[in-house]
């Protein structure tokens, strides 16, 4: 699908912007076509280093290319549509 747009957000368990970040994009998923994955990298802190994350959470659109980053805050939902390519 050339709009298919999929996203990975890292997160750890208690961190509060992350929670925020995981409660924002459920919201978005229901209104425009995007798949999410959440990577809690609590489970498996090397991920941390494969993927060469500074900050958490982290947003990663894997499609459309090319691939892009935003960390920190993500509760911006007119950020994260433009970011996302909505």
């Amino acid at each position: 699908m050339p709009n298919e747009v999929i996203l990975r957000l890292y997160v750890t368990r208690h961190n509060p912007h992350a929670k925020a970040a995981i409660k924002i994009l459920k919201k978005l998923k229901k209104e425009v076509d995007i798949s999410v994955e959440v990577v809690d990298i609590t489970e498996d802190p090397d991920l941390a280093r494969e993927y060469h994350l500074i900050a958490i959470p982290t947003l990663e659109r894997i499609k459309p290319e090319p691939r892009r980053r935003i960390i920190g805050d993500l509760s911006d939902e007119k950020a994260l549509l433009k970011f996302i390519g909505c």
